[in-house]
């Protein structure tokens, strides 16, 4: 593993001003190694020494072509929205449990509590959060600042829970959101976004703004019904990304499987969309233990069946990856949609 660097071993190393490096942090971005979260704080790679020193040296007039042998290769996080048609149906569970396997995989993953009305992600992890999206909304807080450590070094970003103001949030605040989002994209692998449940505009920009979708559905046949209508309204505005389901609650092998099928014969026979079932998460009574002692069952039971299908669906979306970096910002290709 690459050796991180604080901001002081940086000033150290460089023999330059923080001052300075902050300055071409936000002049150079294009030309320096992304930041690594690691817990609940951004740290530099050490690839930043050299690279701050040509871009001084660039900077400065000492050298003229510098720009050749600097770093051009932007890494960006593979951003996977995680929703549902109604709520009810175990859909932040899932995400949190996701970027738990993710991190445990090697993959440095990171959670969103997109639902802005109803986050929860902080208490299914049992953490506390110092700020919330609202905080970042109402002040001049970074998006950085808002980022804690979760269990296991997974990056929490809470939403705030019960929060109305957030639940009826405005366009510009949530391209405000979209748009710091850019930021957090370089310095992780993976991103789950937990969006409400439904298709409100605050779910669509979610959705709109990932790279990917994971649909979790439950055999209940209103759960399907409203997670098509969900489908067929980001078919009608053009989503183009990969699109998955999850069923989950499901008593049988047999049930989850006539579940997905239903699904993905909805979107090819009416849309002519291909939507690929994933996997599932039979009934487990140990999500139900683990809620109760706000620990993640990953965590709360590594061992148990509902732990087990989580880690098999996080290895099968890590397989449908054909590379392990994926290069362009999602939140930024859709905050550019949204300006046009």
């Amino acid at each position: 593993m690459k050796s991180l660097l604080s901001i002081e071993q940086l000033v150290s190393q460089t023999s330059l001003e923080e001052s300075l490096i902050r300055f071409y942090e936000s002049e150079y971005a294009d030309k320096l190694p992304g930041k690594i979260l690691h817990g609940n704080s951004l740290l530099f790679n050490a690839e930043a020494v050299e690279a701050l020193i040509k871009i001084h040296a660039l900077h400065t007039g000492q050298i003229s072509e510098v720009e050749q042998s600097l770093p051009r290769k932007l890494q960006y996080a593979r951003v996977i929205a995680v929703t549902s048609g109604k709520g009810g149906v175990g859909k932040s569970n899932i995400a949190l449990n996701l970027a738990l396997s993710f991190q445990r995989m090697g993959k440095m993953a990171l959670v969103l509590d997109a639902d802005l009305g109803m986050a929860n992600i902080h208490l299914l992890a049992g953490v506390q959060p110092r700020y919330t999206l609202r905080d970042f909304i109402n002040t001049d807080l970074q998006i950085s600042d808002v980022i804690m450590s979760g269990p296991e070094g997974i990056g929490i970003v809470a939403g705030g829970s019960g929060i109305i103001q957030l639940a009826d949030s405005s366009s510009a605040q949530r391209r405000k959101m979209i748009g710091a989002l850019e930021e957090i994209e370089r310095c992780t692998d993976i991103i789950i976004v937990d969006t409400a449940a439904g298709m409100g505009a605050e779910v669509r920009d979610f959705l709109f703004a990932a790279d990917e979708i994971v649909y979790v559905l439950s055999p209940d046949i209103t759960s399907l019904a409203d997670a098509y209508g969900l489908f067929k309204a980001l078919h009608s505005k053009g989503f183009k990304g990969p699109q998955y389901s999850i069923v989950n609650m499901a008593s049988s092998l047999k049930e989850a499987a006539l579940v997905g099928k239903r699904f993905s014969d909805c979107a090819m026979q009416f849309l002519g969309a291909s939507v690929g079932n994933i996997g599932y998460i039979l009934r487990d009574s140990t999500v139900g233990a683990a809620i109760a002692r706000r620990t993640p069952y990953c965590l709360f039971a590594p061992a148990s069946r509902v732990a087990k299908n989580t880690v098999n669906i996080a290895a099968a979306l890590l397989k449908e990856q054909d590379s392990s970096v994926v290069l362009h910002s999602a939140f930024k290709r859709y905050k550019n949609l949204l300006e046009k």
